[in-house]
């Protein structure tokens, strides 16, 4: 039996749980995700901070390009300004003149980018004959 019962143990399984808890649950995580469903790709963004007048999205050199920035504005704790950049891979199959966004309410950004169906029609390849005189040594 320890001397001390009532020492905290910072290596406990109870401490480990609470932290791994902790971590999951950061306040300032932001669950953002990609979707790359057969129809669509999808991008999700937690924006609550930004107006929509605040974001940008462009598609540029194969990519789908996100920057959302404020001026200095007060807050509960004092001052503050936000810049947030974020740059996506557009897939192949994916037209950038196509790609729409949205801001919802609850300061979800959602980039749709529809994927086109791809035809593949079935090509003859004719082969053809040398008809050159070269006798092989074999």
């Amino acid at each position: 039996m320890s001397l001390l019962p009532f020492v905290y143990n910072p290596f406990s399984d109870e401490f480990v749980l609470k932290s791994i808890d902790w971590l999951e649950n950061y306040p300032w995580r932001q669950d953002n995700a990609v979707r790359a469903d057969k129809d669509k790709y999808e991008i999700l963004i937690h924006a609550k901070d930004f107006e929509p007048d605040d974001i940008t999205v462009k598609t540029s050199n194969g990519y789908v390009e996100i920057e959302a920035k404020h001026e200095e504005k007060k807050d509960e704790h004092g001052y503050i300004s936000r810049r947030v950049t974020r740059r996506y891979p557009l897939p192949s199959d994916c037209r950038p003149e196509d790609v729409i966004s949205t801001l919802s309410s609850d300061g979800l950004l959602t980039i749709t980018a529809p994927r086109q169906v791809l035809v593949r029609n079935n090509i003859v390849i004719p082969v053809t004959h040398d008809d050159s005189n070269i006798k092989s040594k074999l």
